[in-house]
């Protein structure tokens, strides 16, 4: 996967400029919510957003500029940084208190919460990747897609790689052939041809958010795995060998990094097993225990995620080339990556196992 996820390794765009659109940054981002989707009643708060910073915190943020940095306080101090009607500023703290609770603010997550709280979004398509991010998870995708594409051809070349040219293709099949065995997939699920495209498209986006999280956490590896020899570097070849305070710390984070991205790749390997689908067989069961499977993980691995991933974009910022001395490097573990990584190895710890055996078709 190339560049950062949600944001291609780009500044955030800002979120003050007056009749800002919803960036695809924003749009694609595990962390940031522009407040503008939200129906907040005081303007100038909508031109900011919510975060989740490195320390794993919810906070306001006013601005993010290169060279200066991001400004950000609790949600509780917004009164004091926003003049309007004291009834609609309280409003818009109960407001704000109920997403900040959220433990991520990816599309999948806003979702749920939003539905759980009875919110209504300004903009529905908030919650709609971006085309480009949709583009780039399409490799991500090609474990449901091209088994399709093999039930529906056989094993000769089609120039198709994505669902939605399998979907639209479904509605309007192109050989009598590929009409029958469509024909024959809806009877197997016992609907009709018309609602076979619908039920697809349904799948696709229960799968694609399995595909989000995998894209994020693709990125993520490579990237701890250099942390983690970064600290490695001053905890073994510098003065801080002989500081048990600063030798605890590093182990301490590295411990947490390896089992939580160790822990993370169990799932994923187990997602791979049990979301395998015989599509000469497939039934309307097949989707609902895919749906209910990926449910049930999506909360600890939304969370787990977008912890790890402002982490990751924290020290990318800091130390961009890597370096610094060992005095930086230890300061930085102690205060920047170490907190919130036990809330994180607690989440992963709970979160639903795989069992330990083969494949399990559904």
């Amino acid at each position: 996967m190339k560049g950062r996820p949600g944001g291609a390794g780009s500044d955030m765009p800002d979120a003050m400029r007056p009749g800002s659109v919803i960036a695809d940054y924003d749009r694609d981002s595990i962390h940031t919510l522009p407040l503008s989707v939200l129906p907040v009643a005081t303007a100038a708060l909508s031109r900011a957003r919510l975060i989740k910073n490195h320390r794993l915190e919810t906070r306001v943020e006013l601005f993010r500029e290169s060279g200066i940095g991001s400004g950000q306080i609790a949600i509780d101090e917004v009164p004091d940084f926003f003049v309007g009607d004291p009834d609609a500023l309280q409003a818009d703290l109960v407001l704000l208190r109920r997403i900040g609770q959220l433990p991520a603010f990816d599309p999948y997550t806003l979702r749920i919460g939003l539905r759980q709280a009875g919110v209504d979004l300004l903009s529905l398509d908030a919650l709609r990747l971006s085309p480009a991010k949709r583009a780039e998870l399409l490799p991500l995708m090609r474990n449901i897609t091209r088994p399709l594409i093999v039930h529906l051809y056989g094993d000769g070349p089609v120039d198709l790689d994505d669902l939605d040219s399998l979907i639209r293709l479904i509605a309007n099949p192109d050989t009598p052939k590929v009409r029958i065995r469509i024909r024959a997939m809806a009877d197997q699920l016992g609907i009709g041809v018309d609602a076979l495209p619908d039920m697809l498209e349904d799948y696709g986006d229960t799968y694609l958010a399995l595909s989000y999280y995998r894209g994020y956490f693709q990125y993520a590896v490579p990237v701890l795995a250099r942390i983690v020899e970064w600290m490695r570097e001053v905890q073994r070849h510098s003065f801080l060998r002989d500081n048990a305070a600063a030798q605890r710390s590093f182990q301490e984070v590295e411990d947490v990094l390896t089992y939580v991205a160790g822990s993370v790749t169990r799932r994923f390997d187990g997602f791979d097993r049990h979301t395998e689908v015989n599509w000469s067989k497939v039934t309307v069961g097949t989707f609902g225990k895919v749906r209910d499977l990926i449910s049930q993980h999506q909360q600890s691995l939304a969370q787990v995620l977008c912890g790890l991933t402002v982490k990751i974009y924290e020290w990318e910022q800091r130390f961009p080339n890597g370096g610094g001395s060992p005095d930086k490097r230890a300061e930085f573990v102690a205060s920047d990556l170490r907190p919130g990584l036990d809330g994180l190895w607690a989440v992963e710890r709970r979160s639903p196992r795989f069992d330990a055996g083969g494949s399990a078709r559904v």
